[in-house]
């Protein structure tokens, strides 16, 4: 048998088990696969995206069991709520770089992005008027390639 791969989410889920024993809440298999799928995406999920993965291992789970333990991935730091044309998505959010979001006003596409010198610019605006930045979120609307490449019928609905 070869070396045994390391887990890349045992941090987290390490996290996640001392925020359940602090707030006195229980582990439960449907939660386990749940943060499990969430942790092993790359994308920024709705309730019913990551609710559409689980299922395909355990139909069922329930969509608020999902909604629930994303909104306790959030509290317990380890997830970030996006709101994106009217939907709240998740992405993970422990160790992960600043990052800012390109999205798409059609498709709902986002991409992410990240330019030091906004970063830079930002911190110069602020401190000029002698503001104090303690959290951004930086959401750009427009067109993805894919888009803008549609007939405006199409895309521009």
């Amino acid at each position: 048998m070869g070396p045994r791969k390391e887990d890349p989410a045992r941090e987290e889920k390490e996290l996640l088990a001392a925020y359940l024993s602090r707030h006195r809440l229980k582990r439960s298999e449907p939660r386990e696969l749940i943060v499990d799928t969430f942790l092993r995406s790359e994308q920024h999920l709705s309730v019913d995206d990551l609710l559409a993965l689980v299922r395909r291992r355990r139909p069922d789970i329930g969509r608020t069991t999902v909604y629930r333990t994303l909104k306790l991935l959030s509290a317990a730091g380890l997830a970030q709520e996006l709101e994106i044309r009217g939907q709240t998505r998740f992405e993970r959010e422990h160790n992960r770089e600043h990052h800012d979001h390109f999205i798409c006003r059609v498709c709902g596409r986002i991409l992410e992005f990240s330019n030091p010198e906004i970063e830079r610019l930002q911190e110069e605006n602020a401190a000029a008027l002698g503001f104090l930045i303690e959290g951004h979120r930086h959401q750009i609307f427009g067109l993805c390639r894919s888009c803008q490449s549609r007939p405006a019928s199409e895309s521009r609905r």
